[in-house]
């Protein structure tokens, strides 16, 4: 009797905790959803953690195109820092595509998944409920967790074979447990459930610890499956096509999903109360551990599949997050690509600055930007160079019109002495030129379009004017498109034939500096290096040396020690 009273209890108990934990769950879910009306297009206020970020680039090292967006480029333009602001995704898959779509900018329409993709853009811009429906089921799908999806595919052959006989086992000796006490002895029998409990926990805990990683990964391909099939309940009109594909890709992948229940984790924005208590659940019975060897030899058969589906789900994610980026934008525009070579842009302006000033420009081939300091042509080079792999990526540019061409883009801008191998700046600066000059020799592979903050300048001025203006030509020579900024006022002279001129001007007034941020066409015609000085409190006598001997300089063309 003392038993069957304890079962009930313990049932109602459970009954209890599983009702709180639903309508926790709803409420959340609910709550979830409005945010997803109210909130689009507005910059996300939870910023990942850097170890969600670890991952990123696993999906693009499976897929990488040969002329993908290289390591010294990401760097010099702060791309992950536009990954992050760009980032609206709510799954691993939608993450880790989004990524490789910045890695790997399209050189083509051809390479495009589907022709059709600014209509589809278009359309989950417009219709909410099938934008918000679908954002909700890659909320669902979630995140595979420390690792990427592909680390744990990799090392699927690390686990060997698995066999459930010793779980079923105990599973039996539940039976006998709960047999003994109902029909001999009640104590003896729950002695021997407490017993069987504790052993279960211990020998869970061993081997849990060997398959935790694989468990997530597994879950997260369970769920990942699951949301799919369900997009053919309510089908966006206009994706229909693109949805029946992946639905049926997922069918495909049912062998999978067979005997797994035990392996599905509670939503992330489940409550935590059921999540535990579904812990507890696998521990004494051993279910997902099961559920896990079953799954085994079902996913190493079904690799190439799990990718496609991951792959198509990446990219209607991708197609939802491209939206909501140019919802968040104050003007964009999509690009038209020609083959002529020429890039037009107007009010374009830096993804990553809050207050930005846009600029208008139009240049036939190169562009070489002169000024001072701080007046704004490294910022004006990688707005460019951002935008440039927006257009390409997510056929998307920050400004009112955009035409350009397809090409793959390099930079020179933020590099730095190399003391692990010994090499200076200029080494590592004419390596990273040298690495231009190469690709530029691909004719096969498309267009080059380079950016390069101040040329060659670890060097004298001499040697560095006289090769930036052969390396300059070369480019123009070879095709390759080239934005450049210098101090240099000679390179505009010696390469205004080849590149056309524009710069940026500050105002030295009253005793300070203001700058503009204003490109303007033709090259600098001012000085205001030395007049810095005189406001930064130099003495007079320096003052007027240096301007004396910078106009002889002018004048003559000689250096006079004076």
């Amino acid at each position: 009797m003392e038993v069957i009273v304890f079962l009930g209890v313990l049932v109602v108990f459970l009954i209890g905790f599983y009702i709180k934990g639903m309508l926790d769950f709803r409420k959340r879910l609910k709550e979830f959803e409005q945010r997803l009306r109210t909130e689009y297009g507005q910059p996300r206020s939870n910023v990942k953690v850097p170890e969600r970020y670890a991952y990123i680039g696993r999906y693009f090292e499976k897929h990488r195109k040969p002329y993908a967006v290289d390591d010294i480029t990401w760097n010099d333009l702060n791309m992950d820092k536009l990954y992050q602001r760009v980032d609206y995704a709510h799954s691993s898959c939608g993450e880790e595509y989004l990524y490789y779509r910045l890695r790997c900018p399209d050189m083509s329409k051809k390479d495009r998944l589907h022709e059709d993709e600014e209509q589809m853009i278009g359309y989950l811009q417009e219709h909410e409920e099938e934008r918000v429906r679908l954002q909700m089921m890659f909320a669902k799908i979630g995140y595979t967790g420390k690792y990427s999806l592909y680390q744990y595919l990799d090392f699927l052959d690390n686990l060997g074979e698995r066999s459930n006989t010793k779980h079923y086992i105990g599973l039996v000796l539940y039976v006998v447990a709960a047999a003994a006490a109902l029909f001999f002895s009640p104590s003896a029998g729950l002695a021997l459930f407490v017993i069987l409990m504790i052993y279960q926990i211990a020998t869970y805990l061993k081997e849990h610890s060997e398959n935790e990683p694989y468990l997530v990964s597994f879950a997260f391909i369970l769920r990942f499956i699951s949301s799919v099939e369900t997009l053919t309940e309510h089908p966006a009109e206009g994706m229909k096509a693109y949805i029946e594909s992946m639905t049926e890709n997922a069918k495909s992948l049912r062998p999978v999903t067979r005997h797994a229940f035990f392996l599905s984790k509670a939503n992330t924005q489940q409550g935590d109360i059921m999540s535990s208590l579904m812990d507890y659940i696998k521990m004494i019975t051993h279910m997902n551990l099961i559920s896990f060897n079953s799954m085994l030899s079902a996913v190493r058969k079904k690799t190439k599949e799990i990718d496609l589906l991951y792959t198509q789900a990446g990219y209607l994610e991708y197609l939802l997050v491209v939206g909501e980026y140019r919802k968040s934008l104050t003007h964009c525009c999509v690009p038209k690509f020609h083959e002529n070579g020429s890039f037009v842009c107007e009010k374009l302006y830096h993804p990553l600055i809050e207050q930005p000033v846009s600029c208008s420009f139009s240049a036939k081939g190169g562009v070489l930007v002169t000024g001072s300091n701080a007046s704004g042509k490294s910022t004006f080079l990688k707005s460019v160079a951002l935008n440039a792999i927006l257009a390409q990526s997510m056929n998307t540019v920050l400004a009112e019109y955009c035409e350009t061409s397809y090409c793959r883009v390099y930079s020179s801008m933020a590099l730095r002495d190399d003391l692990d191998s010994g090499e200076s700046y200029y080494m590592v600066e004419i390596r990273a030129l040298k690495r231009i000059l190469d690709a530029s020799k691909e004719k096969e592979a498309g267009q080059v379009f380079c950016f390069i903050d101040e040329v060659l300048r670890g060097t004298n001025t001499v040697e560095r004017i006289a090769a930036s203006t052969q390396i300059m030509k070369y480019f123009a020579q070879n095709g390759v498109r080239c934005f450049a900024a210098t101090h240099d006022i000679e390179l505009s002279h010696l390469l205004e034939a080849e590149y056309d001129n524009y710069h940026f001007e500050e105002d030295v007034s009253e005793g300070d500096i203001h700058f503009n941020y204003e490109l303007r066409s033709g090259r600098a015609t001012t000085r205001n290096a030395i007049r810095l000085l005189e406001i930064m409190g130099y003495e007079e006598k320096i003052i007027e040396r240096a301007e004396q001997l910078a106009e002889n300089f002018v004048a003559t063309g000689v250096w006079e020690n004076t």
